[in-house]
Parts: structure tokens; C-alpha cells; sequence
């Protein structure tokens, strides 16, 4: 094996172990996202998403950060993590399911109560280099409930 070979099989092994490796069909992105979301991993979820997202989950870090620096012992706009899915409490599974080639239903069942599951959405478009990103998080299939527009409201930018 030569030298730029194994940089390049390393490079993959350790952008796959971080999780920033392009998905280029929506059945691995959505598998891929119910891994990190169930591995209760933000930054593999993250690294899925689209430079616009990922650019607003780190303006609502900033705010987050000036908020504990200004309020310590209060609760701040991240004391539950980013809300990756309607109700984040205890995944027992997560299962995706291509509706279609740019929108992927996730089948949600809670710990110890599978009967009573829940479906987000994810909607997917083409990012930099064509790979496939989220570019929102709809909530319990509900169009009016995003995570864009949570992110927006919790960095004080509501639309």
C-alpha cells in the first residue's frame, strides 16, 4: 500500500469515526442521523447538516455561551441539548424511511413504551460538492414545526 493511500484510508477512518462523512443516498443519511441522535451524539447529527444549519446551531452556541457567562445557574437556551427530534427523552429506536429522494420519515419508538412512537422528517438538499445535507428537522410531521424556526426562536431571532 503506498504512502498516499494509507493517508487517504486513514483520513476516511477518522472522518467516518467523526461522523462527517457525506451520505450520498438519503437511506444512509437517515440512518446515519438516528445513529448519532440515538448515541445522543450533536456534533455526528451536526456534520449532516447544511452549512445554513450548521451556521445557526453556532450562532445559538454563541448566544448559549454569553447567556451562562451573564446568567450563571440559570437555565440557558441549550441546558437540553439541540432539539434534534420532537421529543428527545429516550430513544428506543429510530427508523428511517425514504418518502422521497429529498425528504426521509423517521419512525421514532420511546424507551420502554414503543406503542406510543412519533415520525419527524428530514429534509434533505444537495450541499456543498452535491452531497446530500439536512436542511430541516420537521417535527412530528407537523410543517409549521421546525428546527429551523426552534433554532431561530432560541437564538432570539424568531421569524
Amino acid at each position: 500500500m503506498t504512502i498516499s493511500r494509507f493517508s487517504g484510508l486513514l483520513l476516511l477512518l477518522l472522518a467516518s469515526c467523526r461522523g462527517t462523512i457525506p451520505a450520498s443516498e438519503p437511506k444512509q443519511l437517515g440512518l446515519d442521523f438516528c445513529r448519532a441522535v440515538q448515541a445522543n451524539v450533536e456534533p455526528g447529527a451536526e456534520a449532516l447538516m447544511s452549512p445554513a444549519l450548521q451556521a445557526a446551531v453556532a450562532r445559538l452556541r454563541s448566544v448559549d455561551a454569553a447567556f451562562r457567562k451573564a446568567n450563571p445557574g440559570e437555565k440557558p437556551p441549550l441546558g437540553d441539548g439541540l432539539r434534534l427530534v420532537s421529543f428527545p427523552d429516550g430513544l428506543e429506536s429510530c427508523v428511517p424511511t425514504v418518502e422521497t429522494p429529498m425528504r426521509i420519515d423517521l419512525a421514532y419508538a420511546p424507551k420502554g413504551d414503543p406503542a406510543h412512537g412519533w415520525h419527524d422528517r428530514l429534509l434533505l438538499a444537495r450541499g456543498p460538492g452535491g452531497r446530500l445535507v439536512i436542511s430541516d428537522i420537521v417535527y412530528n410531521q407537523n410543517d409549521a414545526q421546525r428546527f429551523s424556526a426552534w433554532l431561530a426562536e432560541n437564538s432570539g431571532n424568531a421569524r
